[in-house]
C-alpha cells in the first residue's frame, strides 16, 4: 500500500510538472509574425518598413502600438482595413 501511495505521488508530481509550464503561458497571442503573414497574404510585399510596423504593433508594453503600427503601415500604401486588421494580430 505504501508504495502504491509512492508511486502515485511521483505520478502526480510528474504530471504537475508537465502541466505547469502550458498552464502558465501567456493567453494565446498575436505576434509581429501574424501581422506580416496577414499582409503577405493579401497581396503585399513584405519588406523592412513592414517589419518594422508590425513589429511596433507587437510591442504590449506601448500603450500606442496599434496606432504606431497602423499610421506606418498606411503610411507605407497599405489599404486601410488592411492594416487595421494587420495591426490587430501583431
Amino acid at each position: 500500500m505504501k508504495m502504491k501511495k509512492r508511486a502515485l505521488g511521483v505520478l502526480a508530481a510528474t504530471f504537475a510538472a508537465a502541466a505547469l509550464p502550458i498552464m502558465a503561458a501567456s493567453p494565446a497571442s498575436a505576434d509581429q509574425g501574424d501581422c506580416q503573414y496577414y499582409l503577405h497574404e493579401a497581396g503585399y510585399n513584405i519588406g523592412p518598413k513592414v517589419e518594422t510596423a508590425c513589429k511596433f504593433g507587437a510591442d504590449y508594453s506601448n500603450p500606442g502600438a496599434w496606432m504606431g503600427c497602423y499610421w506606418g503601415l498606411t503610411g507605407i500604401g497599405v489599404r486601410t482595413e488592411h492594416a487595421s486588421e494587420a495591426c490587430s494580430r501583431a
